[in-house]
């Protein structure tokens, strides 16, 4: 299956902080590293349970399967709609201590956290290259997770009904979501990969609220929105009995 990244990202980029690389996945769908880990995601019973409840049963997929699904579910159904979706998150530093991509590469986004957006180059979304570095380098990331904002009213929320309140503008309605591998856990990196894209998505997209949905036993996944500066909304958008809903209004309506 070949991806070109000109149909989803008008031009390509990635996004850097002080331990991490953080790739839009019409990029990072190219490279078998990174779907083989959104493939061990969501085969893994302790992260499905911890991440979308009890209801959401892992299951075994080959890597042509987990490719299709980020395919149909983030880039068509995400990225080309609106310019936003999910991110592969990995290693910005290898083993040996030295970087992938310099701390130092790009432009500073706006925020209180260290990010940069880095832009690439590429010949008609087939090859990206930042500078000196090739695409082919991302084969050797170690990716940990991904993180992504989407609009919710046109992927994760239910179909509303003629009695349910009009929701705002998409623009408020952008959802935050993520997911690290077990081996990662307890490091920090998915809020580290949170923050930059959401400062991402503020400064580029003109993001003005965002949202996001936990199972009430992910006391863990609660901690890490509650630091980002996310409070219970107390909305019902997903009308999940199980779940708290949460918002981080970015700019005052």
């Amino acid at each position: 299956m070949s991806v070109r990244v000109s149909e989803y990202l008008q031009s390509p980029f990635f996004i850097i902080t002080d331990r991490l690389i953080i790739v839009p996945t019409p990029i990072a769908i190219r490279h078998v590293a990174y779907v083989q880990l959104y493939r061990s995601l969501h085969a893994s019973e302790a992260f499905c349970r911890m991440a979308f409840g009890p209801h959401f049963l892992a299951r075994e997929l080959s890597d042509e399967e987990t490719r299709n699904v980020i395919l149909t579910r983030d880039l068509e159904r995400c990225w080309k709609k609106r310019g936003l979706g999910d991110f592969a998150v990995g290693l910005r530093i290898r083993d040996d201590g030295s970087e992938i991509i310099p701390s130092r590469s790009g432009s500073r986004l706006e925020g209180d956290v260290f990010s940069r957006i880095v832009r690439a180059s590429g010949d008609e979304g087939t090859n990206i290259s930042i500078g000196d570095i090739s695409d082919q380098l991302l084969d050797g990331i170690k990716w940990v997770g991904y993180a992504g904002v989407r609009d919710a009213t046109t992927t994760s929320m239910p179909d509303r009904l003629a009695e349910d309140e009009p929701l705002p503008p998409w623009q408020e309605m952008i959802e935050l979501r993520y997911g690290v591998h077990g081996d990662h856990w307890g490091k920090g990196f998915a809020g580290e990969a949170a923050i930059a894209v959401m400062q991402w998505a503020i400064s580029e997209k003109g993001v003005k609220r965002l949202i996001a949905e936990t199972e009430k036993t992910n006391t863990r996944s609660g901690k890490v929105l509650q630091k980002m500066g996310f409070r219970e909304s107390g909305t019902n958008y997903w009308k999940e009995p199980s779940e708290i809903e949460w918002e981080k209004i970015v700019v005052e309506c």
